[in-house]
């Protein structure tokens, strides 16, 4: 089976920010998500979280905590404190302590 070979636009950075997601919608009633940012560009992010929001979702993704970084590192190259994404594609983690779900994100300008 042949490998897709990805070609990315922008580079990612690695990261360990904790965060916390919902969809975004009218009624504060759906469901939010704790998880983790595993890398970010200036375009989207990869996510991690207990639950599964299917492709075409638009999330509010809010950073809960972040590691320490050098006040020297510009701010288009740290990430988004808070913002609206859509998931572009997820996929099942295996993990055998708990379910997590990996989600590629598009921010939403």
């Amino acid at each position: 089976m042949e490998k897709k070979v990805i070609k990315r636009f922008v580079p990612r950075n690695p990261t360990e920010a904790a965060i916390t997601c919902r969809p975004y919608a009218s009624s504060w009633a759906l469901r939010a998500s704790d998880g983790v940012m595993r890398n970010f560009s200036s375009g989207g992010s990869y996510i991690e979280t207990s639950y599964k929001y299917k492709s075409g979702t638009i999330l509010i993704v809010r950073m809960v905590s972040y590691p320490t970084m050098p006040s020297s590192i510009a701010d288009e190259e740290r990430p988004r404190s808070i913002c609206l994404a859509e998931v572009k594609w997820w996929r099942e983690l295996t993990d055998e302590n708990a379910i997590r779900f990996g989600m590629g994100l598009r921010y939403l300008n």
